[in-house]
């Protein structure tokens, strides 16, 4: 253009310049303010806007675990060895969790724990005559197993039970007739016997089945802060003998002529 132009006519170029040049100045400036929300580009026409890193990286781009970038947030620390998620928060599931505690026994239970646990002696029957007396004859009675039947103590807790069996009686059956002894007896026959009156020679094997049975009345006392009740009354118990046989003859007597 001629040295002699007319400043009018520069003018219009002069700001075509200008434009572009703070045009390209704010450039930079533009796509390195970060924005919280994806608001569109602005610019002048035949510029185009830079694609911006949403993903809250510090060091730009994709990174891994390592780089610190691109996981837009702290990452938790992984559970303790051994422990999975919930136990290493503390939370406890309820289906599959610890099993409840069982319920402490009742001192009725820890009664019959103890007595299961001691047997009752066995009756043995015994005569005198022993195996064969006669008819009209006094034979006495007794049995072995008349005894005091006390069990271990039995502890759950804080209370502790035992029982103790008291024998009462003896219920004798001689075949021909039932009686009751209010003791287990002696081979005196002093306060248990039975005369018979008549033969075993009709019954089987020629012989009466003789059995006892001994009569325990059954207590027990519980101590401790536990207990349920001091003591208590369990009632009769009882155990019978095996049979035994006993032959019972007539009396035979010779009359001289």
């Amino acid at each position: 253009m001629s040295a002699h132009t007319p400043a009018s006519a520069r003018t219009p170029a002069r700001r075509r310049n200008a434009v572009i040049a703070a045009t390209a100045v704010a450039l930079p400036l533009v796509a390195a303010v970060p924005s919280a929300e994806a608001a569109p580009c602005r610019l002048p026409e035949k510029l185009t806007c830079a694609p911006r890193n949403t993903t809250g990286g510090s060091g730009g781009g994709s990174r891994g675990p390592a780089g610190g970038g691109g996981g837009g947030g702290p990452v938790a620390p992984p559970p303790p060895e051994g422990l999975n998620d919930n136990e290493a928060i503390g939370v406890v599931p309820v289906n599959g969790g610890p099993a409840p505690a069982a319920a402490p026994p009742s001192t009725a239970q820890l009664v019959e724990e103890a007595l299961s646990a001691k047997a009752f002696p066995v009756p043995v029957v015994h005569t005198a005559p022993k195996g064969k007396t006669y008819v009209r004859m006094r034979t006495s009675l007794w049995v072995d197993g008349f005894d005091v039947v006390r069990t271990d103590p039995v502890s759950a807790g804080a209370q502790t039970v035992q029982a103790t069996a008291q024998p009462t009686a003896v219920d004798w059956d001689l075949g021909e007739k039932r009686l009751t002894c209010a003791d287990g007896g002696s081979k005196a026959g002093t306060t248990c016997h039975y005369t018979y009156r008549r033969s075993s020679a009709g019954k089987p094997g020629g012989s009466y089945k003789i059995t006892a049975t001994v009569r325990w009345h059954v207590t027990w006392t519980c101590a401790g802060a536990d207990c349920d009740a001091a003591d208590g009354d369990l009632g009769e118990r009882t155990e019978t003998s095996p049979p035994v046989a006993l032959v019972v003859s007539e009396i035979q007597t010779n009359t001289g002529q």
